[in-house]
């Protein structure tokens, strides 16, 4: 098993983080939901509101592949910079593409989905997901990695 320099449990480390997040992320939309009287949508699927916001999340979806190819390629031509601080902006490129993702599904739920609250649902989740990464971060990992 992989073990840090004071021999912990690395690999059990990760898996009981993500468990943990997950079954926060799972219990804060399903209390959102509940609230907010959204339906539930399945995982890992694409949910468009009409063929303008799929358009819209191709297009979106491009872009991202050029900016993640941009920023790799100044990154590594950087070699300074090559290590924990090219993953920290490459995770801070995804985390803008998804930020960005998510208001324009929300503009297009407000927009086409009239009485409905599921643009609420997706600026407070959205809301809630980059206050857990940041406090996840600040709190270095909970203080689980020490780092």
């Amino acid at each position: 098993m992989y073990y840090y320099d004071n021999g912990d449990h690395l690999i059990l480390k990760i898996v009981i983080l993500t468990g943990t997040l997950s079954l926060i992320l799972f219990i804060f939309n399903w209390i959102m939901r509940k609230l907010l009287n959204v339906e539930r949508q399945k995982w890992f699927s694409n949910h468009y509101v009409n063929d303008t916001h799929k358009k819209y999340d191709k297009r979106i979806r491009v872009i991202s592949v050029i900016a993640y190819l941009i920023a790799m390629f100044y990154l590594i031509a950087d070699s300074s910079n090559f290590g924990m601080e090219t993953s920290w902006y490459l995770f801070v490129v995804g985390m803008v593409i998804m930020a960005v993702q998510e208001l324009i599904r929300a503009y297009m739920e407000w927009k086409y989905l009239k009485d409905k609250n599921n643009y609420l649902f997706t600026l407070i989740q959205l809301i809630f997901i980059i206050a857990t990464v940041v406090v996840v971060f600040r709190s270095d990992f909970f203080g689980m990695f020490n780092l």
